[in-house]
C-alpha cells in the first residue's frame, strides 16, 4: 500500500506541477494584452476640417477624439480595436468623409489619449460608444436619425452591444467581430482545453470584467431589421467562429470574407474593392427619409425653359351625329 501510493504521489504531483506551470503561463500571456504603447494621434494633413474633441462617459472617463462635420447631414461613429488608436480608423473615415459624411474618431478607454485605467473588451467600452453617440447627434450639421456607428474587433462588440438596444442607431458595420467575449478571450489558448482556457480568464475577471455580457452573435439579432455590413478577413484566428457568425447573419445582413486579409487593415488588402462596398453600403443605409426628401423637392423652384412658347391648343373635335338607323354621318 505504501509503495502504491508513493507511486501515486510520483506520478501525481508532477501532472499537477506541469499543469500548474501551463496555467500560470496562460495567464501571464494572457495578461500582457492589457499592456501595450499608447501612442499620441497625429492629425492627418487631409484632416485639415476636422476639429479636437472631448467626450464624457456616464462613468466620468474623458475620451479624446476628432470631429470632421457633414455635408449630407448624415455621420458615423468610429471605434478602434485592441492596443490602436482613432489612427487606425482613418482609411475608413477618409471613404465616409469623402462621401460627405460627418466622421467621429475618438480613442476608446485606457487607449491612446483618452483616460481610464484598462481596456475591458468592450464591456465599458459601450459606455464609450454611447458617448460618442450622443456627441455626434447634438452637432448641427447632423441629422439624428442619420447617424451609423462603425466598429473594429473590441469595437465591434461595444457597436454591437449598444445598436441592439438603442434604435436609433440607424446603421452598422461590424469589422473582424467576434461571437462572445468569453471566446474571444479563451480562443486562442484552448490547446490544452480548461487549464489553459481558465489560465487566460484570470486577467479579465481580475479586472471585473463582465464576459457574459459581451455576446455579439446575439446582440447582431437586435439590430435587424436596421442595415447592418459585416466584415471579415479569411487569414483571422478563429475561422470556425467567423463562420457561425456569418451563417447566423447571412440571412439579413450584408457580409464579406476578403480573400489573404488578416485581422484588420483591410484597406491595404482590397483598395479598390473595400472601399467601394463601404461606401455603397453607407449610401444606401444613410440615404434620406421620405420627409427629407420630399423637403427638398419642395425647397427647389421651378425653373422656366428660357425663349419655350405655349403649345396652341389643339382644335376641340366636333361630337359625330347619329342616324335613326345608327350609322354616323361626317
Amino acid at each position: 500500500m505504501r509503495w502504491g501510493r508513493l507511486l501515486g504521489v510520483l506520478v501525481v504531483l508532477p501532472c499537477l506541477l506541469v499543469a500548474l506551470a501551463v496555467f500560470g503561463r496562460a495567464a501571464w500571456r494572457s495578461e500582457q494584452y492589457f499592456h501595450y504603447p499608447k501612442p499620441a494621434a497625429v492629425l492627418p494633413a487631409d484632416f485639415a476640417s476636422a476639429r479636437e474633441v472631448t467626450l464624457r462617459t456616464e462613468d466620468g472617463v474623458e475620451l479624446r477624439g476628432w470631429y470632421v462635420p457633414s455635408r449630407n447631414k448624415a455621420a458615423w461613429v468610429l471605434a478602434h480595436g485592441l492596443s490602436q488608436t482613432r489612427m487606425d480608423l482613418v482609411p475608413e473615415a477618409r471613404v465616409l468623409r469623402d462621401a460627405g459624411y460627418g466622421v467621429l474618431l475618438f480613442d476608446l478607454r485606457a487607449h491612446g489619449q483618452s483616460g481610464g485605467e484598462t481596456s475591458t473588451w468592450g464591456d465599458q467600452e459601450r459606455l464609450d460608444v454611447r458617448a460618442a453617440l450622443e456627441f455626434v447627434r447634438t452637432q448641427p450639421d447632423v441629422d439624428p436619425a442619420r447617424v451609423g456607428a462603425l466598429g473594429f474587433s473590441i469595437g465591434s462588440a461595444a457597436v454591437a452591444e449598444v445598436a441592439a438596444k438603442d434604435e436609433k442607431v440607424a446603421a452598422v458595420v461590424l469589422l473582424s467581430p467576434f461571437n462572445t467575449l468569453w471566446l474571444a478571450a479563451a480562443y486562442d489558448f484552448r490547446r490544452f482545453g480548461v487549464v489553459t482556457q481558465t489560465g487566460a480568464l484570470i486577467p479579465f475577471w481580475r479586472r471585473g470584467i463582465q464576459l457574459e455580457q459581451v455576446r455579439t452573435i446575439d446582440a447582431v439579432d437586435h439590430i435587424r431589421p436596421r442595415p447592418l455590413l459585416v466584415i471579415a478577413g479569411t487569414e483571422e484566428s478563429g475561422q470556425p467562429l467567423l463562420d457561425e457568425l456569418f451563417a447566423h447573419v447571412g440571412p439579413y445582413a450584408q457580409t464579406w470574407r476578403i480573400p489573404g486579409a488578416s485581422h484588420g487593415n483591410f484597406a491595404a488588402t482590397a483598395p479598390e474593392e473595400y472601399p467601394r462596398r463601404l461606401r455603397a453600403f453607407a449610401d444606401g443605409a444613410l440615404k434620406p427619409g421620405p420627409a427629407v426628401e420630399a423637403a427638398a423637392v419642395e425647397a427647389t423652384p421651378a425653373v422656366k425653359a428660357p425663349g419655350k412658347k405655349k403649345a396652341p391648343k389643339a382644335p376641340v373635335k366636333k361630337p359625330s351625329r347619329r342616324t335613326k338607323a345608327g350609322a354616323t354621318e361626317r
